[in-house]
Formats: C-alpha cells, sequence, structure tokens
C-alpha cells in the first residue's frame, strides 16, 4: 500500500485570508507592529523630501551624513520591534499553531503564514509612513521657504516622490520579512503534542 500522500494544498489566497483573519483578531499587537514600521519609514521619507526640497531651492544637498546614521539607526530599531512583536505572536498562537499542525499544516506554511501576514503589515506601514513623511519633509519647511514655490518643486520632482513611495514601501516590505522569517521558523519547529500542552 502506497503511504506517500500527497502534501496539503495551500494556496496563496487561503494564506492572504487567513492573515487578515489574525491581524484583524490581533488588531492591537498589529496595529503596534504597524506603528513601528510607519514611524521609521516616516522619519526616513521626510529626511529625503526635505533634502530634495533644500536642493531644488539652494543647489545643494539639506541632508548632513550623521542624518542618515539616524534613518539607519531608526530603521534597526523598528527592524527589531517587528522581531519582537512576531516573537510574541508565536508565543500567543502556540496552541492555535499546534493544532494546525496535527491536521496537516506543514512547517512551510507555517513560516510563509507569518510571512505574508508581515508583509501585510509592511505594506500598510510602508505606504503610510511613505505618505506621512512626505507631508513632514514638506511641512518643515515651511518656515524657510514658501507654500507655493515648494508646491512648484514638489510637482517637478512628482517622478521622485513616486519612487520615494516605492522605496518605503520596498524597505518595510523587506524589513518585515527579514524581522519576522526568525520568529515564524520557531513557529514551525514547534512539536504539535507541546504546542497543544502549552499555557500562556
Amino acid at each position: 500500500m502506497d503511504l506517500n500522500l500527497p502534501e496539503p494544498d495551500f494556496s496563496f489566497f487561503e494564506m492572504l485570508y487567513l492573515s487578515f483573519s489574525n491581524i484583524r483578531r490581533r488588531f492591537l499587537r498589529s496595529l503596534i507592529t504597524a506603528l513601528g514600521i510607519i514611524l521609521g519609514i516616516a522619519f526616513m521619507a521626510a529626511l529625503l523630501t526635505s533634502s530634495l526640497i533644500l536642493g531644488a531651492m539652494q543647489a545643494e544637498s539639506g541632508v548632513e551624513a550623521y542624518q542618515f546614521w539616524l534613518v539607519g539607526i531608526s530603521l534597526v530599531v523598528c527592524f527589531g520591534g517587528i522581531t519582537n512583536s512576531m516573537l510574541m505572536a508565536v508565543n500567543e498562537r502556540v496552541k492555535e499553531i499546534g493544532v494546525y499542525k496535527c491536521i496537516g499544516g506543514l512547517d512551510s506554511h507555517i513560516v510563509r503564514l507569518f510571512i505574508v501576514e508581515a508583509l501585510l503589515l509592511g505594506i500598510l506601514g510602508g505606504g503610510i509612513g511613505g505618505v506621512l513623511g512626505i507631508i513632514f519633509g514638506f511641512i518643515i519647511n515651511l518656515n524657510r521657504f514658501s507654500f507655493d514655490e515648494m508646491s512648484v518643486v514638489l510637482q517637478n520632482n512628482s517622478i521622485i516622490l513616486i519612487a520615494l513611495l516605492l522605496l518605503s514601501l520596498l524597505i518595510s516590505m523587506v524589513l518585515t520579512a527579514l524581522a519576522t522569517y526568525i520568529p515564524a521558523r520557531r513557529a514551525a519547529n514547534l512539536s504539535p503534542a507541546e504546542a497543544l500542552r502549552y499555557e500562556n
């Protein structure tokens, strides 16, 4: 008798549905994770927008080297916050993971589920953070230049601003995916029997 059973199917749309459900059920934790992403990305986008405005107005970069270090540090802190948040999410869902593994879920399914969930938060946080950063970069220069002058600069550099938004999305997605991988692997390596006995 052939015991080589096919692997259970787990489509992208099923992962998306489960990820949305988990985000909705754990809204507060998801909000905390998203806020960390939003703050880090908004800081970066505000700095680059301000640099764009100052460069156009004064023909020189308005960003010092130490400010880029600050952006790097803020993104590292953001990375640490996401990792911590996802580790806590794993601890909250140990029994759920155990049940899923008992009904045929594979380790790869669990890793993908956590990664997709994190990517959704990354897209949300990166999009909001990028838009807020551009707005703040505009606002912080209002005391130096007129609204009309800066509007012209931003209109003339609309392609650069779109690229900045795409960069914000890309960085936030990469950050969330990398920060979630270790917690996701930890979740996938849980023994079903131990997971079902786990007490929060």
